[in-house]
């Protein structure tokens, strides 16, 4: 069956003894699946019925995990909030998806007082949970709706998208299917010990809040992102496998990350040229990631014959998870263009949002993407760069992610993001900001000089060279770890009057 309840029930019959542990302790899945249906009564007991949306905020916890088996199980519907939303966006987002329910960690109480001042909603703090008051009945379905999720709302307000408890699966057996399947550096298997950096709210942790009790594999929660703290608990649990995104990746290996054969789902922005090779001098294994909020997984990379000859770089191709196709929208057959994606686990459109889905979303299926890119020889996927980011001077394109990538190549490079500063005869010229990793003098010659390099070697066009390099100390994110653009773009709006 297809329902949370059942993914849940299984790992506790086949895989009684295997563990899920956080920073609080360890629990083995027959001890949570017990808890779980202990849960759902006490969420009765307030009220909570099918069909109702019940709002979580909190770390990466056991207790987190428990809510989103529990809430599903009863026909709720779950909705885990990014705790990097403004407030202003928090409050929409309760609004937009009808939340009856708060349910918070204790760090976040000042946030629950404030949504309880603002809206009429009712606010349970992780404390007050009780799982002593019997087990109660699973009644959900896979037709049930079960995750409402939120995009990140770096081009205005958060778009929302419900899942039903069918589709919601099938997007995380895509990743399964395809890490398992298939030869993909990032292999997944019952052995492995996974630990996901990507926090429950992202796409309950791109899906293995889902993968780890389907296969039986031990899985680990760390709570916030630290990556002090995310390096002890690998050596001392010796964990085998963890996702990130590149920044996250970059923190990790600038705090000291060394061990050898680790395997990496790492996605959801360009990997930069610098931290692969990093990555490879440890012989760590990744795999690249890429879909979204409003399509859940879409590509993977695995080992295909261009691959594995050096014909196309593994980090900058993602290939097709099963069931699931692309298209690209351009003007002339074999030329970058609008990426298109079509999967069985596509959501219907924009949740109550009629102008936002006609944009995105096709009458047979299609969903409008917003990446630019083209399908590499092998049948995979290259993403060049977001419709929105690409920077359009002088009629021709320049690509912010291949600039990115070739300065991220220096090793005194922290982080890097291109963006467009408006030129009267240009209409647009890109400029680069960059954190450092170490004070380096001279920064900036160099990393023109290392430009120059590859304008040299015919890599990059002279005329994609940045206007300028500024130098920062710290680089907006957002609540998925990627660089913020838009928030960056506005800070340095006194730069480009």
């Amino acid at each position: 069956m297809y329902t949370f309840e059942y993914i849940l029930r299984r790992a506790s019959q086949l895989f009684p003894d295997q563990e899920i542990i956080d920073v609080n302790g360890r629990k083995t899945y027959k001890e949570t699946y017990k808890e779980t249906l202990n849960l759902i009564t006490y969420l009765k007991s307030l009220g909570i019925k099918r069909g109702d949306v019940v709002s979580i905020i909190g770390l990466n916890n056991i207790k987190f995990f428990e809510l989103i088996y529990a809430i599903t199980t009863i026909g709720g519907i779950a909705y885990p909030i990014n705790i990097r939303l403004p407030p202003d966006q928090l409050i929409y987002t309760l609004n937009k998806s009808s939340s009856r329910y708060f349910i918070y960690e204790n760090i976040f109480k000042e946030l629950a007082d404030l949504v309880k001042s603002k809206i009429n909603i009712e606010t349970v703090s992780f404390n007050e949970l009780k799982f002593n008051l019997g087990e109660g009945k699973p009644v959900s379905n896979k037709n049930d709706d079960a995750i409402i999720l939120f995009t990140s709302g770096t081009t205005g307000l958060p778009k929302a998208v419900l899942y039903n408890q069918e589709k919601m699966i099938n997007g995380a057996l895509s990743i399964l299917n395809q890490l398992t399947y298939y030869n993909a550096p990032a292999k997944l298997s019952q052995n492995d010990v996974m630990f996901p950096q990507i926090p429950i709210y992202h796409i309950l942790s791109w899906g293995s809040l889902i993968i780890a009790p389907l296969i039986g594999a031990k899985l680990i929660y760390g709570g916030k992102f630290d990556p002090k703290i995310a390096i002890e608990i690998i050596e001392k649990e010796n964990v085998t496998w963890i996702s990130v995104v590149p920044t996250m990746m970059q923190m990790l290996l600038d705090t000291g990350l060394s061990k050898r054969g680790l395997k990496v789902l790492i996605g959801g922005s360009p990997i930069p040229d610098g931290l692969v090779k990093k990555m490879k001098d440890l012989d760590i294994h990744f795999s690249a990631i890429y879909g979204g909020t409003d399509m859940l997984a879409a590509s993977i990379t695995i080992e295909t014959k261009h691959v594995k000859n050096g014909i196309l770089d593994y980090h900058k191709v993602t290939h097709p998870v099963p069931m699931a196709e692309f298209y690209i929208d351009s003007k002339s057959q074999n030329q970058p263009g609008e990426i298109w994606f079509r999967a069985p686990w596509m959501p219907n459109g924009y949740y109550n949002d009629k102008e936002k889905t006609m944009e995105s979303f096709t009458p047979d299926g299609w969903f409008k993407t917003g990446d630019i890119g083209y399908i590499a020889e092998d049948g995979g996927l290259i993403v060049l760069d977001r419709v929105k980011d690409i920077i359009k001077s002088g009629g021709e394109w320049i690509p912010s992610s291949v600039l990115e990538a070739s300065i991220s190549e220096l090793p005194f490079i922290s982080l890097v993001a291109v963006i467009a500063k408006k030129d009267e005869k240009w209409g647009e010229r890109p400029i680069a900001v960059v954190k450092l990793s170490k004070e380096t003098q001279n920064a900036k010659e160099l990393i023109y000089e290392h430009l120059r390099k590859y304008v040299n070697e015919g890599k990059l066009s002279k005329f994609w060279l940045p206007d300028d390099i500024i130098i920062v100390n710290d680089i907006p994110l957002t609540g998925t770890g990627k660089i913020d653009k838009k928030n960056l773009k506005e800070i340095l709006k006194n730069y480009n009057k």
